[in-house]
C-alpha cells in the first residue's frame, strides 16, 4: 500500500556518450499524484541540461513503475513535447501491459515509440 504524501524517490540517470542517448528511470513503483510534481520539474531540468549537453535520444525506462495515475499519464506527455520541442526524441520502454492498455484507452500509444526493452529502445536508437 502506498503511503499518503509519499515523497518521490526520484530519477536513474545513464548517459551513453556514443549513441548521444541518455536513459532515464523512474525510481518509484507509483507515477500518481504524490511523486509528479516533483518528478516534472527533475525530469524537465534533466532532459533540457541533456539536449544543451548534445544528447538526442532519451530512453525512459518505467521498469519499477506498477502504477499510473493521470498525473502520471501527464508526465510522460511533459517528457515527450520536451524532446519534441527541442528536436529530440523520446523512447519508452519495459512498460507493464496494464499501463500499456491506459495508454490505449487514452489514445497516446499512438504518439509515443514504446518499446518492450531497454535492448530495443536502444536498437531503434542507433537504427534513426
Amino acid at each position: 500500500m502506498e503511503i499518503v504524501g509519499k515523497k518521490s524517490e526520484g530519477l536513474s540517470v545513464t548517459a551513453l556518450q556514443d549513441d548521444k542517448t541518455c536513459i532515464i528511470s523512474f525510481n518509484d513503483r507509483s507515477l500518481n499524484f504524490y511523486v509528479t510534481d516533483s518528478l516534472k520539474n527533475s525530469l524537465k531540468e534533466t532532459v533540457n541540461t541533456k539536449i544543451d549537453e548534445g544528447f538526442e535520444h532519451f530512453v525512459l525506462d518505467l521498469q519499477n513503475v506498477k502504477i499510473i495515475d493521470s498525473c502520471g499519464v501527464g508526465l510522460i506527455i511533459v517528457a515527450n513535447n520536451v524532446t519534441a520541442s527541442r528536436n529530440a526524441k523520446l523512447y519508452l520502454c519495459n512498460i507493464k501491459p496494464f499501463i500499456i492498455k491506459i495508454f490505449d484507452i487514452m489514445r497516446i500509444s499512438k504518439h509515443l515509440a514504446i518499446f518492450d526493452t531497454e535492448e530495443a529502445a536502444l536498437e531503434a536508437v542507433r537504427g534513426d
